[in-house]
């Protein structure tokens, strides 16, 4: 998206397996700029090997107040955040994904889960199984233009 909008053509682009991947990267000067999970990366601001230069969330991070969001460097419609749903097999019966939805929007609202998510990087805004595909009725147009829009291929 930043390519994109930048108009950052040459700006190669470097998939890794997995985040630690990219980081390890980052850390030792493989590649000058990565987008990834704050999770992994979180420590390494905080001891100042890496400078965060924004986050991509709606807010900033809180034990990060000095990092701006995109929104804020002046990047609209630029919100980016890390994104998980619990779900089941297509024919899982009713009765029994009412159940599963009941108890972990239970969990995911006490204090202390919040509390140990959040210290592991990761802001909890639990949604049930409506707000799950709203966001995901928006999301599926959004990231298809923005595949189209860089060209992509299909696998």
């Amino acid at each position: 998206m930043l390519k994109l909008r930048e108009g950052l053509h040459k700006m190669v682009t470097i998939v890794y397996p997995g985040g630690g991947d990219a980081l390890k990267a980052l850390l030792s000067g493989t590649v000058q700029l990565s987008s990834g999970v704050l999770a992994p990366a979180h420590p390494q601001i905080k001891a100042g090997t890496i400078k965060a230069l924004a986050v991509t969330g709606t807010t900033r991070w809180h034990d990060l107040p000095e990092i701006p969001t995109m929104l804020e460097s002046g990047y609209d419609n630029f919100v980016f955040d890390t994104y998980t749903a619990l779900m089941a097999p297509a024919h899982t019966p009713p009765e029994v994904v009412a159940k599963l939805e009941k108890t972990a929007l239970e969990i995911l609202s006490r204090p202390e889960m919040k509390q140990k998510l959040t210290q592991a990087g990761f802001a909890v805004t639990a949604r049930d199984a409506k707000g799950h595909m709203e966001r995901i009725a928006k999301e599926v147009p959004a990231f298809r233009d923005i595949i189209v829009q860089a060209g992509i291929k299909k696998l």
